[in-house]
Parts: structure tokens; C-alpha cells; sequence
């Protein structure tokens, strides 16, 4: 069990999916999934925090058949909240998250925040680590889950698993981006076998701009005739980590998709890993315990 769950991910998790972080519009989610669907997209980010579940649920209920696909078709993942971390919310609320979403099964369930929410000094948080995690281990025996991982861990997170677990996780979904990648993080998971995933590729609402204006970021865009968009996606994309981008646009959602066809150089991929900034746009989990 310990490696066919990342087996699974191997297998069956595109390099690309919709997230949907802060869509909660029906409409808008309906629109950006359909033209997904349309385009090639397979797979769907939620999270038990992003309030969307039930309404993705709703949308992939009538868009499945308007595509010909079946829930096997795509891949779904999702994440138990901060506040339902633990043996006795956990459980239950993640029955939940396949209810909303009109499954029986999730592709992937990810423990969103290595924290009891924001508390990063928690004196709880490596209990409620532990409990969390021993749920989602025995959702992926009973099959409700077909793989688990986690987000926002960092190393020392990574190693307290290994010693309350023979299961490694499938994925570590983090933040990166050319102003954001941290490599030690990125080669201790490929190390240890487990998939890098990307987040806020191309930087936050707020940081977006500042990555948009960056020279390198520009002068790379234009020289592959890509978009600055597909271009931030391309630097995680063509080092085989996943990415999910957000957008309320459904063409912008096809455009992002050019990115499977985008083939980055390693002489480039380098010169945006150095790019001397180091800016994390949003929460940080290197000060949780």
C-alpha cells in the first residue's frame, strides 16, 4: 500500500489541472470546467476550505455526460480543512467532501496546512498531524481514497511522517514560482518519491504584477512566443511538477492549457531558478511546529 497509492498518482494525475481556489460562482465554475473539458483538462483542484465542493459536485453532475466522460474519466482532489484536522472532525468531514461532490471515491486527499489553522506554535499541531494522517490511512485501505498526500509541508514536516507511517504521500502541493521555489524542498521530495506540486504559479492576485514585470520572465515569454502566463506555468511544467491555474476566464483556462505543448530548455529553466528574489506570497508553514 505504502507505494501503489503513488503508483496511482503516477498513473492517473495530469500535469495540469483547474484549480479553483476563491470560485464559488456556479456559473463561473460551470464555464471554466466546460471549456476545460472542451480543451483537454482531466482534472479538478478543490479544497474543503475554497466552500465549492458542493457546487463542483453539481457542475461535474451535468457536465460529465455533456462530454461523454464518467467519473473515472478525471481526477478530483481535495483537502481536509485546518479546522477538521484531527481523529474526531476528519473522519466525517471528509465523507462530506465526497458527498458534495457526488463521489464515492476522491482521487486524492491532501492535509492542507501542517498547522491547527494559524497557530503556528501550536503545541497541538504534531498530534493533530498524526491523527489527521491516520484517518486519511485508513480511508486509502477501505479504497474511499485512491491516494493521500499533503500541502504547504515542509522538510521537517516530511520527516516527523516517516516516523509515525510506512506510507509516504503521493504529492506535496506548495507554493512556486520563479520569485518562490525552495530546492531543497523540491529535491527532498523527488528523493523520497514524492510528487512536487505547484500552487500560485503565477504569484498571488497580489504578487502577480511583480512576476509579470520581472526581465527574465519577459525576455524568456517572448523568446518561446508564449504568454507570461504559460510561461510561469512552463517553468514548473517542464520540471514534471504539476500545476493548477486559477482563473474565472474560461479563455484564459483554454490558454493556460498551451502550456502541455511548451518545452523550456534546461539552460532556461536555470536561469530563472536564479532569479534573485525570495518572496513567498502567501501563508507560510516554516514557522509551524
Amino acid at each position: 500500500m505504502s507505494s501503489t497509492h503513488r503508483e496511482y498518482v503516477r498513473q492517473n494525475m495530469p500535469l495540469i489541472g483547474i484549480g479553483t481556489w476563491q470560485i464559488k460562482k456556479e456559473q463561473t465554475l460551470y464555464e471554466v470546467i466546460d471549456a476545460g473539458f472542451k480543451n483537454g483538462y482531466r482534472f479538478i483542484d478543490t479544497a474543503q476550505v475554497y466552500q465549492n465542493e458542493a457546487t463542483i459536485g453539481r457542475c461535474l453532475e451535468r457536465l460529465l455526460p455533456i462530454h461523454g466522460l464518467t467519473r473515472k474519466d478525471i481526477f478530483i482532489t481535495s483537502k481536509l480543512a485546518p479546522s477538521n484536522a484531527g481523529a474526531e472532525k476528519a473522519p466525517k468531514s471528509i465523507e462530506n467532501s465526497m458527498k458534495d461532490l457526488k463521489t464515492d471515491y476522491l482521487d486524492l486527499l491532501l492535509i492542507h496546512w501542517p498547522g491547527s489553522w494559524l497557530k503556528s506554535e501550536d503545541e497541538k499541531n504534531r498530534e493533530l498531524r498524526k491523527e489527521s494522517w491516520k484517518v486519511l490511512e485508513g480511508l486509502l485501505e477501505s479504497g474511499k481514497l485512491k491516494s493521500i498526500g499533503v500541502s504547504n509541508f515542509e522538510i521537517q514536516h516530511l520527516e516527523e511522517l516517516k516516523n509515525i507511517s510506512s506510507i509516504v504521500p503521493s504529492v506535496n502541493q506548495v507554493e512556486y514560482h520563479p520569485h518562490f521555489h525552495q530546492d531543497d524542498l523540491v529535491k527532498y521530495c523527488q528523493d523520497n518519491d514524492i510528487h512536487f506540486q505547484a500552487y500560485s504559479s503565477l504569484g498571488s492576485p497580489t504578487y502577480r504584477e511583480k512576476l509579470s514585470q520581472d526581465e527574465v520572465i519577459k525576455e524568456l515569454a517572448e523568446k518561446y512566443q508564449v504568454s507570461i502566463p504559460v510561461l510561469l506555468l512552463g517553468f514548473a511544467y517542464c520540471q514534471g511538477i504539476s500545476v493548477l491555474p486559477r482563473t474565472t476566464n474560461p479563455e484564459h483556462a483554454i490558454a493556460n492549457f498551451q502550456v502541455t505543448k511548451l518545452v523550456i530548455s534546461q539552460e532556461d529553466i536555470e536561469k530563472l531558478l536564479k532569479i534573485n528574489v525570495d518572496h513567498k506570497t502567501c501563508w507560510d508553514p516554516r514557522v509551524v511546529s
